[in-house]
């Protein structure tokens, strides 16, 4: 049996309507960041206390995936999905108003904080319910490869077409991103919601295989969140030292386009992951991609310009992709049906933890030195993914 499906395949197993809701549920999150940021400025005038606010919304964001993960596990899709979004947009539109000098800042804050606690983790459901698909197929580890692969390249997507969206919306009115953001959700998030193949309860019973888990396997699980997280510090040391970069150069307007090429390659290397030799384990996938990322990494430091920039993100690309996908399938793999949707937003989460904290220490580093050497944090994640796949145990994989 081949190790990997042909994408035509895997999308007609769940519809068309599936793949079209999963892209534009993760829409709203992806514009979300930059749209509160440029909305905050355009209200309060400073770039520091609209820098607060996207703090506020990622730090809420990791508060609450594994709480909302949890719940959909232990509540169903349908319900957490759709109560998510409306406090979410509740809460938008809370910003939209009071975000004004008049109102205290700490409710600014809050209602930014809200709107992250309450993200459905849709990437999360989606995968969850391939898993699910997949363990009453014969054909179940060519499919589940191929799944998690493609929602590693919608992730990528939606992460190049939210910020460009956000900026593009911005320069037409300043509310504009947020109210698309908004109407997004009610029609991304509450339609994969409602979609026929959300998730019941995991008490309604979730089907099992032959090798299904009975519990999770932390001893794998800990170093896949420590290598995702790599790559999340890969992501935030690099953006902002990218940001950085060009900013000073007075050509802050390219620096989105730029850093996109990084998504372009991991997209399409995520794609292509499902066709590795299947006799290379997933813990060696890791390792390998993983120490890709930190030897090309230092190719930000040596880049001079907007193109050379480009293809070296592009190339981080490469190496991202596979180690996102092969880290999302593995922890598919050791999860047990009634847990996934909680280890799924757990990994999300130490990624969205490990971009905070590669951003700012790329920002502390570019304060104090240069933009260049802020690059260095990117192969710091790198070798942190690199390590942990070096830590998860071995074991014959299919």
């Amino acid at each position: 049996m081949p190790h990997h499906l042909p994408y035509r395949v895997l999308l007609r197993s769940m519809g068309w309507s599936f793949a079209v809701l999963g892209f534009l549920g993760r829409l709203p999150i992806s514009v979300l960041p930059l749209a509160l940021l440029l909305h905050a400025h355009h209200r309060l005038g400073s770039f520091g206390l609209a820098g607060l606010a996207a703090a506020a919304l990622s730090l809420g964001g990791a508060a609450g995936a594994m709480l909302v993960g949890h719940l959909s596990d232990q509540w169903g899709h349908r319900v957490v999905g759709i109560a998510a979004t409306v406090v979410q947009t509740a809460a938008i539109g809370g910003f939209l108003l009071w975000c004004s000098p008049d109102v205290p800042l700490a409710v600014v804050l809050a209602l930014a904080a809200v709107i992250g606690f309450a993200n459905p983790q849709l990437g999360a459901m989606a995968r969850a319910r391939w898993s699910q698909l997949a363990a009453s197929r014969h054909d179940r580890v060519p499919f589940t490869a191929s799944a998690m692969a493609w929602e590693g390249a919608i992730d990528e997507v939606g992460f190049v077409v939210g910020p460009v969206l956000a900026t593009t919306l911005a320069a037409v009115a300043a509310p504009a991103p947020l109210l698309t953001a908004l109407v997004l959700a009610w029609i991304g998030q509450v339609g994969f919601a409602l979609h026929a193949s959300a998730l019941p309860p995991a008490h309604h019973g979730r089907h099992r295989h032959a090798e299904s888990a009975d519990r999770v396997d932390f001893r794998v699980l800990v170093p896949l969140a420590v290598a995702l997280g790599g790559v999340g510090v890969l992501f935030g040391g690099s953006q902002t030292s990218i940001a950085a970069f060009f900013t000073m150069r007075g050509e802050a307007a390219v620096a989105g386009a730029v850093y996109g090429a990084m998504a372009v390659g991991s997209a399409t290397m995520g794609l292509l992951s499902n066709r590795l030799p299947a006799r290379l384990s997933m813990a060696s996938r890791i390792t390998m991609f993983g120490f890709g990322c930190a030897v090309l990494s230092p190719l930000l430091i040596v880049a001079w310009d907007a193109p050379t920039m480009a293809v070296a993100c592009l190339l981080i690309g490469l190496a991202v992709g596979p180690t996102l996908v092969t880290g999302y399938a593995y922890a598919e793999r050791i999860s047990p049906p009634d847990r996934l949707s909680t280890v799924m937003t757990t990994l999300s989460t130490v990624g969205v933890i490990g971009v905070a904290a590669g951003a700012a220490l790329a920002g502390q580093v570019t304060d104090g030195h240069s933009a260049q050497d802020a690059a260095w944090i990117a192969t710091v994640g790198g070798l942190l993914a690199g390590l942990a796949g070096l830590a998860i145990p071995r074991r014959r994989t299919r």
